[in-house]
């Protein structure tokens, strides 16, 4: 979740009015107000400076381990070929073994040593898959299988959530609906609340051809039964919003570094910086500095509001140090420290990465 306008180059005074009414919409039929878009050079300018230097260098190391796993399968199509026929001849002296034994009235399996010895051999010789057929088939079998495997957890989530609508929660759906319009966003995403027995969280998600955003329960009771803190709620929404217009829960988008951001301190680093985009987007949007709603992920829905926030600022400035650094270097968001520190600098620059 994160912040931004002085490092857009915007004053207090551009900024986005909280109800202004796009223009020849003077009176909206169903009587919700409508939202001028934001302009997109602002939207563009909350992103962290290195997020698309990130992406490319990801994107470009993907296609490399795509085009390794099909070059070393090209290159060793020989050794593949005698791989195929070892296979083939093996299944076809297993289906030959079993009709002569049952032509001779004995079962498979009180057949000779010396059979069984063979047949160990056959199956010693197919089982030793080379090397680069199993990195063509991981390739292909993971790019065929991403839409099963979100459409799957897409189904989990509806089935164990309650949707957020304008008779459900209906104060989340008209923030949902305003970053929506703001954003110049073409449908307002799905948003789902789902119990998560104390877990503190939300993210944005994705089916093929759509989006969505979970949040867990435990998080809504800072607006509904805490401390009715709209303001926290609204930055935690703003920030699942940033990740979907900034297009980071999309298929392509996943598609495009889906083997390389598995490599160790590469990815995480990658996925920090689109933290740091989509905080700065969050404080565009709901205008709060957000650092409630990091206080809530801190110290949780019921003392949050109790932690002095400068003096937590205060020592998060002295937290440094080497095992700090390494820990932070393969975190996928930027550890909390850092992440406030971000959120409070007034000059809105981007945050630190290491």
């Amino acid at each position: 979740m994160d912040n931004n306008f002085a490092q857009t180059g915007m004053s207090e005074q551009d900024m986005p009015a909280q109800a202004e009414i796009a223009p020849g919409n003077d009176a909206p039929p169903d009587g919700r107000p409508v939202y001028q878009p934001i302009d997109k050079k602002i939207l563009k300018s909350c992103r962290h400076k290195a997020e698309r230097r990130w992406y490319r260098r990801l994107f470009v190391l993907n296609i490399l381990i795509i085009a390794f796993a099909i070059g070393y399968f090209i290159y060793s199509i020989d050794d593949n070929r005698k791989y195929v026929e070892a296979v083939y001849n093996y299944a076809a002296e297993t289906l030959r073994s079993f009709d002569d034994h049952e032509e001779a009235g004995q079962s498979p399996e009180n057949s000779s040593d010396t059979d069984g010895k063979e047949e160990e051999s056959a199956e010693s010789h197919v089982g030793n898959t080379p090397q680069n057929i199993e990195y063509f088939i991981m390739v292909v079998f993971s790019v065929i299988a991403v839409p099963f495997i979100v459409s799957y957890a897409y189904a989990q989530y509806r089935s164990m959530s309650v949707r957020i609508t304008e008779k459900t929660y209906p104060e989340i759906y008209a923030i949902v609906e305003e970053y929506s319009q703001k954003l110049g966003l073409k449908r307002v995403p799905k948003v789902y609340m789902v119990q998560g027995n104390g877990v503190l969280n939300a993210f944005s998600a994705f089916v093929p051809f759509r989006q969505y955003i979970e949040i867990y329960g435990d998080l809504l009771e800072v607006a509904y039964r805490e401390y009715h803190d709209m303001d926290t709620i609204r930055f935690i929404v703003a920030h699942e919003m940033a990740h979907i217009y900034y297009m980071h829960a999309t298929m392509h988008y996943y598609y495009g570094m889906m083997f390389s951001q598995l490599i160790p301190i590469l990815g995480p680093t990658a996925s920090r910086t689109r933290e740091y985009s989509c905080d700065r987007l969050a404080q565009l949007l709901s205008g709060s500095d957000g650092l409630d709603a990091m206080m809530t992920l801190i110290a949780g829905i019921h003392l949050y509001r109790q932690v002095d926030k400068e003096d937590y600022i205060r020592h998060a400035h002295e937290v440094k140090g080497l095992f700090l650094f390494c820990y932070n270097l393969v975190c996928s968001h930027p550890v909390m420290t850092k992440r406030v520190i971000a959120l409070a600098d007034p000059e809105r620059k981007s945050g630190q990465l290491y």
